[in-house]
């Protein structure tokens, strides 16, 4: 009797899942309401996205591009929020990520036109962007992915991060003058809350990651001007990300194993930009995209390849080697 209940135990265990970690894995034609031979089309599709994956990064990766595929045709035909109109869209969106991955790995010029992304932003910060995301041991394109999403909606007039953020701040200024401000305002590169930062002293000092010769910021003012420093920034949201990312996996707050799941390139970027949305497992610009520019962050910035932006287009410059590992703190010109 103790051994089968043990092993019902243990069943139970290997089967559970945090809330709003990962969504259910179901089947895909019960979100394509079409004719058979247009539901056919876009399952073929579908199933060849999920393949090219598999070629280029593996099958953790390819389990990742298929469910967050699922969740967003999921989405779409229950009316939730979600990042395209059609399955159509959403699967030429993830093609043409897909053939920015084959060309990064190929270390060929990466075309990234007609995609919402702001490379230059990220390369010109990928030394403090690395240092960061391994001081806490998270994947490096989780962080990278961040600070695209958040860049480029700064990069527009009125960015789905970024853009948003800072008229919501300014609401919150204004407002302040008469009472409690309703938002935290958020800075830098990360666009990171000075009051989440100044929250990460005990996470930080746990992996090591805080240089006990610099004081740790105490007060609004200093954390305000900590995040004014690239990599302070970074190592802020970083950590902030590990304590979502434990929670999420339901690790013990003071685990800090390397992770290295691809659904985080989902993860990071969906919660950091919007909880309450992620909680519910709805998709948006920055979620969906965020998984793919992750995956492609994670292959350029680990490369031994130095990338140089260009616009929307990424060039190798130059392979690491004996004579050339000092190069790999320096940052190749940039012209966004």
């Amino acid at each position: 009797m103790l051994q089968r209940s043990l092993a019902l135990l243990l069943v139970l265990l290997a089967s559970w899942t945090a809330p709003g970690h990962r969504p259910q894995a179901e089947g895909l034609r019960a979100y394509l309401p079409y004719p058979p031979a247009e539901r056919e089309a876009l399952v073929r599709r579908f199933l060849a996205a999920k393949s090219s994956a598999h070629l280029l990064l593996g099958p953790q990766a390819a389990r990742a591009v298929a469910e967050l595929l699922r969740l967003e045709l999921r989405n779409q035909a229950e009316g939730k929020r979600s990042a395209f109109q059609t399955p159509k869209e959403a699967l030429e969106a993830a093609e043409a990520w897909l053939s920015a991955l084959g060309q990064a790995r190929r270390r060929e010029a990466v075309d990234l036109r007609g995609l919402p992304t702001a490379p230059w932003h990220v390369l010109s910060h990928q030394e403090e962007v690395r240092k960061a995301a391994h001081a806490l041991r998270i994947p490096v394109g989780v962080l990278a992915a961040i600070v695209d999403n958040e860049q480029h909606g700064g990069d527009k007039a009125l960015g789905l991060s970024r853009g948003v953020r800072e008229v919501a701040d300014e609401a919150a200024l204004a407002l302040a003058q008469s009472g409690p401000a309703p938002f935290s305002r958020t800075l830098g590169l990360a666009q990171m809350s000075w009051e989440d930062a100044l929250r990460q002293r005990p996470r930080l000092e746990r992996f090591g990651a805080w240089d006990p010769a610099r004081p740790f910021p105490e007060t609004e003012k200093e954390a305000r001007a900590a995040l004014e420093d690239p990599y302070l920034n970074l190592l802020f949201t970083a950590s902030r990300l590990r304590g979502l990312f434990n929670a999420l996996y339901g690790l013990d707050p003071a685990d800090t194993r390397p992770l290295e799941d691809p659904w985080l390139y989902y993860l990071g970027p969906a919660w950091h930009n919007y909880p309450f949305r992620a909680q519910n497992l709805e998709t948006w610009e920055d979620s969906f995209h965020g998984l793919f520019k992750g995956l492609l962050y994670q292959v350029l910035l680990e490369d031994e390849v130095l990338w140089r932006a260009q616009g929307q287009l990424l060039r190798p410059v130059r392979r690491y080697g004996p004579g050339l590992l000092e190069a790999r703190g320096k940052t190749p010109g940039l012209e966004p």
